[in-house]
């Protein structure tokens, strides 16, 4: 089942959620990998998750995505720190972090 966050990006952009494994054992945290390239007639998205993502972890990713694609959109890549690719693409690592509680 996929969440709202996720249909959201697939009904709104025609970009699904992908799973690949992008070889990055060493970093357990990192659940996901975010590529935005401006191309001609648009902009180009691919939304990557780990194999096997636990569903809630698939959800807040999707979550993130909707939101930062939103602010790439308004503002551009900087104010979310996208980082440029050789290949003209903006790339974002997705790293889940545990905040201590306050």
């Amino acid at each position: 089942m996929t969440s709202t966050a996720e249909n959201e990006l697939l009904a709104r952009y025609g970009w699904p959620i992908e799973e690949e494994d992008f070889g990055r054992e060493d970093e357990p945290n990192i659940d996901g990998c975010a590529l935005l390239e401006e191309v001609e007639g648009g902009t180009r998205g691919r939304f990557i998750v780990r194999p096997g993502l636990a569903p809630e972890f698939r959800a807040g990713f999707a979550e993130w995505a909707v939101q930062r694609v939103a602010r790439y959109f308004e503002h551009g890549p900087e104010p979310d720190g996208w980082q440029k690719r050789s290949d003209g693409a903006w790339q974002m690592w997705v790293r889940r972090v545990e905040l201590p509680p306050i």
